[in-house]
């Protein structure tokens, strides 16, 4: 992000393709990435304009959000998706990963792709999982999934992510952290250590959100820790009692999906999309400013 807000685009894919190497989550920031290359805004050889926050006290009015997702949403990025930015940090980013992924498998050869990359599209994890989908794992571990319900589980996961990246991708740390909480909250497979994806990125938004600490604030960070102390609650009869409280348990899943939602929806309304860069501004044959 930081190669990025200086017009090193070709650090920035090398960055990036190492990360998705080392840790595959990242991937979902691809989209993003790629709308935020618009040739309008980053150009080769040029400093992309940021947008002053400091001198900017005020957030922009939901009118300007508004426009600013019609105007710059996924369809506008489609037109212009093969420009020379987004070609170059495709190239590099994906050769990278390519390289990398291609060395360690020359290493270590099928192990290692499996362990590295093929294990989670197949990953089952009967207990310990605060994902909704675990009780299904559960009545069919040990049993072969068809294609159709592997995919399904996907389904949702992508709809969340294409909206989100639709309508905030301009805002590329708040995109992200919107991202990283709606991907974990609709895996399949979620770990406690998954939630250290997001809690790095809010240092990066909270400066800018008029949320307030002392009620809305608080109300969030109580509301995601007592659905996660109810899940483990029902987590703890289940392991350490051993009584049978797969069904409650499951019920305890889906609060939590719904507290991720609310928290989400608290930051959505307190921050919205507020663009990092500016409109290149380039001089044209009179000698006048016009927008590129």
């Amino acid at each position: 992000m930081f190669f990025h807000c200086t017009g090193k685009i070709i650090q920035a894919a090398v960055w990036y393709g190492l990360v998705v190497h080392f840790r595959i989550y990242p991937i979902i920031y691809a989209l993003p990435i790629i709308v935020v290359l618009d040739p309008r805004y980053v150009q080769l050889g040029k400093k992309p304009l940021l947008v002053n926050w400091k001198s900017n006290t005020q957030k922009p009015s939901s009118q300007s959000s508004e426009e600013a997702s019609t105007r710059y949403n996924l369809w506008t990025a489609a037109k212009s998706m093969f420009s020379r930015e987004r070609i170059l940090f495709g190239l590099v980013s994906g050769g990278i990963f390519f390289l990398c992924t291609g060395l360690f498998f020359h290493l270590y050869k099928w192990e290692f792709l499996n362990e590295a990359l093929l294990y989670h599209l197949t990953r089952a994890d009967p207990r310990h999982n605060f994902s909704i989908y675990f009780y299904h794992i559960y009545l069919h571990y040990g049993h072969q999934l068809s294609l159709v319900e592997k995919l399904i589980s996907f389904l949702p996961q992508s709809m969340v992510q294409l909206v989100l990246i639709s309508s905030f991708a301009q805002d590329l740390p708040f995109c992200f952290f919107l991202q990283t909480v709606a991907f974990v909250a609709f895996n399949k497979v979620i770990t406690a250590q998954y939630f250290v994806w997001f809690f790095c990125l809010l240092p990066l938004i909270l400066p800018w959100s008029d949320m307030k600490l002392r009620w809305e604030g608080l109300s969030c960070v109580g509301l995601w820790m007592g659905a996660q102390l109810h899940w483990l609650l029902w987590g703890y009869l289940l392991e350490f009692r051993g009584q049978n409280v797969f069904l409650q348990l499951w019920m305890a899943s889906l609060v939590f999906l719904l507290a991720n939602a609310a928290v989400m929806a608290v930051f959505i309304r307190r921050q919205g999309c507020s663009p990092i860069f500016l409109q290149m501004k380039v001089r044209d044959a009179k000698g006048g400013v016009k927008s590129e």
